[in-house]
């Protein structure tokens, strides 16, 4: 009989640890989606081993990097650097544009 009680009481930790993690998992990932809806794509740029570098990137209010689209890459000692830098500046706020067209609304 002590033993059966025993079975019965590991079995309902068990079960209660089980329920813990789904709850927890199913709060993350409603997290995640809600992230996601609200991530919006932007124009990007940074250094990166003496180049720089222009992107079209999707992001979250949180800041994280989601996605990233290369537009342009380009040596910083470039003779035409600001040139090139504006039109791959332009060319990625373009692709922003478009791509945010598909994206839901952001309420509230």
């Amino acid at each position: 009989m002590r033993v059966v009680a025993v079975l019965v009481g590991v079995l309902a930790v068990i079960l209660l640890v089980a329920l813990v993690v789904a709850a927890a998992g199913a709060a993350a990932r409603r997290r995640e989606t809600r992230l996601s809806a609200a991530a919006r794509w932007r124009m990007r740029h940074y250094a990166q081993n003496g180049e720089t570098v222009v992107t079209v990137a999707l992001t979250p209010p949180d800041g994280r990097l989601i996605e990233e689209h290369v537009v342009d890459r380009f040596p910083d000692g470039d003779a035409d650097w600001e040139h090139r830098f504006l039109a791959a500046r332009e060319e990625a706020e373009l692709r922003a544009f478009h791509l945010n067209a598909d994206r839901p609304e952001i309420s509230g």
